[in-house]
């Protein structure tokens, strides 16, 4: 069966008028499928361009993601140095500090050792001198609690050559000293 045949069998006999029908309609489909063709084609090229804009609209996010992350990075880094830094100082300081302490120790135990010994009656009689040779020959002088060192006084005038002040005294002249320890 044929395409005229079957359209006969339900239109009737063919006419004049079908037959232009018939290329007026071969005429309208072959339109209708150029241009849904080429409506296609143009969907095809706006879902093309719609991808290459998200595509670079998310390059961009993610290269704009990437530099704040990278920023980031470098401002967290860099507080991680500094604390980093600050706590290395704090332990330098600390050790700076018991290295002192021990160094004081050491020197308050030798004189303390000393006060048991005949030496320190010498000791106290030379720092007698030395006061009153500041303050003057009436300036009272004692002997300080710990036994090694006294404690002078003329007026409002206090000189403190005790066990303790001998120390401190002795450790400020050595700070130079102890300090190139640390370099």
């Amino acid at each position: 069966m044929t395409e005229a045949s079957v359209t006969s069998e339900f239109v009737g006999p063919e006419t004049p008028l079908n037959v232009q029908l018939r290329a007026v309609s071969a005429g309208l489909f072959q339109n209708a499928e150029q241009r849904a063709s080429q409506v296609l084609e143009e969907a095809d090229e706006q879902v093309a361009t719609a991808l290459a804009d998200a595509r670079r609209r998310g390059e961009a996010i993610l290269e704009s993601a990437r530099a704040e992350g990278a920023a980031a990075a470098r401002r967290s880094g860099t507080r991680v140095l500094a604390d980093a830094r600050r706590e290395s100082r704090e332990r330098i300081l600390h050790a700076q500090r018991d290295v002192y302490e021990q160094v004081r120790s050491l020197a308050q135990d030798q004189l303390d050792r000393l006060a048991s010994a005949p030496a320190a009656k010498e000791l106290n009689a030379r720092l007698e001198t030395m006061a009153r040779g500041r303050l003057g020959p009436t300036a009272t002088v004692e002997d300080s609690k710990s036994g090694i060192g006294v404690i002078a006084a003329q007026g409002r005038r206090r000189l403190d050559l005790s066990c303790d002040a001998l120390v401190e005294r002795e450790l400020a002249e050595m700070a130079p000293r102890i300090e190139e320890l640390w370099s």
